[in-house]
């Protein structure tokens, strides 16, 4: 009887703890994907250094999503597990989300991006690295707000292809961007399962502001890129020769 209630006392201590959230840091690029533990009735929380604009979730009808600033908060809905990509300004992380039972779920997870390739080592250059390919085409809305298709690139991991731009504001005053839309169209029709981000919102004089065009690795077929700015609209025409 006495042994009975010795398991039985410390099944009562150690069982909250077996089920405590925890805080802890991982490092992603674009090539590692993070699990994150979840837990039914819990929310958790990925902390970022940049402001998140977008995600893609695989199953969204069974996790609840809310931005926070830099922060994504993450509630499952159901035991699904399922993948999350967050599209920073400048970054795509990957996450693999698991719904965990009797674990340590994470309460709190500060995201770092950490590059793939070694500080001491030189890059290769943007005109010569696989999958990209340098544009330098220009266009513009009216005179003031000056658009530069820097370059493609392709993600095959998650079937994105990528086109990078640079915004300039020459105007006398500021900028506000945040009507700006971007929109890929072949023959007239929209692409499907494009998206966008823009890095920032209001531009003064003289200042660069970088966007991100997503569009699905189908085919190196040409497009045009429509750019709208409340009733002002500009486009130009990227070519195949671009998105090999």
């Amino acid at each position: 009887m006495k042994m009975t209630l010795f398991w039985v006392g410390l099944l009562l201590f150690y069982g909250p703890v077996c089920l405590a959230g925890g805080i802890r840091t991982v490092n992603v690029n674009d090539t590692k994907m993070q699990p994150i533990l979840l837990r039914m009735g819990k929310a958790s929380v990925l902390r970022f250094s940049e402001k998140p604009k977008k995600v893609v979730i695989g199953n969204q009808n069974y996790y609840s999503i809310e931005f926070i600033e830099n922060d994504l908060t993450i509630q499952p809905l159901g035991d699904v597990e399922t993948n999350l990509f967050v599209y920073t300004p400048y970054h795509t992380y990957g996450f693999l989300l698991k719904v965990c039972h009797g674990c340590n779920y994470d309460d709190l997870v500060y995201v770092k991006w950490k590059s793939k390739f070694s500080p001491k080592k030189k890059t290769p250059k943007v005109e010569k690295k696989p999958g990209f390919q340098a544009i330098g085409l220009k266009f513009a809305i009216e005179k003031d707000l000056n658009f530069l298709v820097v370059k493609t690139s392709t993600d095959p991991a998650r079937s994105l292809r990528m086109i990078d731009l640079q915004i300039k504001f020459e105007g006398k005053e500021k900028q506000n961007l945040t009507s700006l839309r971007f929109v890929a169209t072949r023959g007239g029709v929209p692409l499907k399962g494009q998206g966008y981000v823009v890095e920032q919102d209001i531009l003064k004089t003289g200042q660069i502001s970088k966007a991100r065009i997503f569009l699905p690795l189908k085919e190196a077929r040409g497009f045009t890129l429509n750019a709208f700015l409340d009733e002002k609209k500009s486009k130009i025409i990227i070519g195949r020769k671009y998105l090999q």
